[in-house]
């Protein structure tokens, strides 16, 4: 069975990538997507589209505020401590890199369909349009780091601690469908914190139970199958990233630093293993 993983250049996709590697699992190609090549003037056509102007002005704020903190610096500090630096500076097949700009072009389709999966992963990428998933003749998946189908959409592991919620923190393994995070779930699974995590390490342990969700399902398939089961979307909630703006990155720094995490580490035990689900942990 042709297993592809379309994925992104960063620290968590490199990490990703090389677990999948690690573990066995048969990547015939990893397509890196770098993100589509866009002239200023579009750029800021799709920023006006997508925010108002109250979102603009915060956001450029909190951009001023990130390089005062060297947020960049902190977060990849972070992620690096969780992941381990030997996991995510690099692929360690880069044989089977293959780069493209903006997954759904039509260079990325060739490059894809060249590949010619039966399972195609996706992890960490804009969304994939149905005319690259179809390419998989058995299935497509995608690791998403929140717990659907309560936090589905973007940035799902910001959201449980905004909204107070770390017993919600987690990830899942659903089919790619036309419905944000929606397609019928293969596995759901939480994260053990540490005490003194903060914002950036969360998502860090997230994305370390999204790669063993994707390991155990992977290989259920190769045996023959796996368990599904279809999410119920009239609960939980669908974030956009234009909902993550000045106010909310402070609350969620001010709940950290107050004690949320530590708090929760404190009441669940930190020796508690990872949680993978097998069924609706709604």
């Amino acid at each position: 069975m042709r297993v592809v993983l379309v994925t992104g250049n960063g620290l968590t996709h490199r990490y990703m990538a090389n677990r999948l590697l690690d573990s066995g699992i048969p990547l015939v190609g990893i397509v890196v997507d770098h993100g589509k090549v866009a002239s200023p003037t579009a750029k800021l056509k799709r920023i006006w589209r997508r925010y108002t102007v109250g979102q603009i002005a915060g956001r450029i704020c909190l951009k001023g505020l990130r390089e005062a903190w060297r947020d960049d610096k902190s977060r990849d500090d972070q992620l690096t401590r969780v992941l381990g630096k030997q996991n995510c500076q690099e692929f360690k097949r880069p044989t089977l890199v293959h780069s493209v700009f903006g997954i759904n072009t039509d260079a990325s389709m060739r490059v894809v369909s060249a590949l010619d999966p039966d399972v195609l992963l996706v992890f960490g990428t804009g969304i994939v349009g149905d005319r690259i998933t179809r390419l998989a003749r058995t299935i497509a998946l995608n690791a998403h780091t929140g717990l659907s189908p309560h936090y589905r959409g973007a940035e799902c592991a910001f959201w449980p601690l905004h909204n107070a919620e770390p017993h919600m923190l987690g990830a899942t393994v659903h089919e790619c469908t036309q419905q944000i995070d929606g397609g019928s779930i293969f596995a759901t699974g939480k994260p053990t914190l540490e005490a003194d995590d903060r914002m950036h390490a969360v998502y860090g342990r997230c994305v370390v139970v999204a790669a063993d969700l994707y390991i155990r399902v992977v290989r259920g398939l190769l045996q023959g199958g796996s368990e599904r089961w279809t999410q119920n979307l009239s609960v939980g909630r669908e974030y956009k990233a234009n909902m993550h703006g000045l106010r909310a990155e402070l609350r969620v720094r001010r709940l950290v630093k107050r004690g949320l995490i530590r708090r929760y580490v404190q009441s669940t035990g930190r020796n508690r293993n990872n949680q993978a689900d097998t069924k609706d942990p709604s």
